[in-house]
């Protein structure tokens, strides 16, 4: 809460943000939106389950970043933010860091 892009992302999508809260606080509200796709699902048939994380890259200004983002100094090349699913990009992205690599080089 403390990261400078936090509230401006909290901002920008304050109603998916309040949407997601309040199906996490109420089993009664997210089994109505499973029900859009699946409408034999009753409340009973939610079980107790650890919520999942998803990382994802946020700026200074709060915009998501929904690329990889490529990071170089002198010594070092990473990759950041590399969404799911990372794996169908992984030729691209070894060009990119090869790229980089034969230009340091030369």
């Amino acid at each position: 809460m403390a990261f400078k892009g936090f509230w401006p992302l909290l901002w920008r999508h304050r109603k998916s943000a309040v949407s997601e809260l309040k199906n996490s606080l109420f089993k009664s509200s997210y089994v109505k939106l499973v029900q859009k796709y699946c409408p034999q699902v009753r409340t009973e048939d939610l079980l107790p389950y650890p919520s999942g994380v998803r990382a994802q890259a946020v700026t200074r200004q709060g915009e998501l970043i929904h690329d990889f983002k490529f990071v170089e100094s002198e010594h070092s090349f990473h990759i950041g933010n590399a969404p799911s699913p990372a794996a169908t990009s992984a030729f691209p992205i070894a060009d990119r860091i090869l790229a980089s690599v034969v230009e340091k080089l030369s």
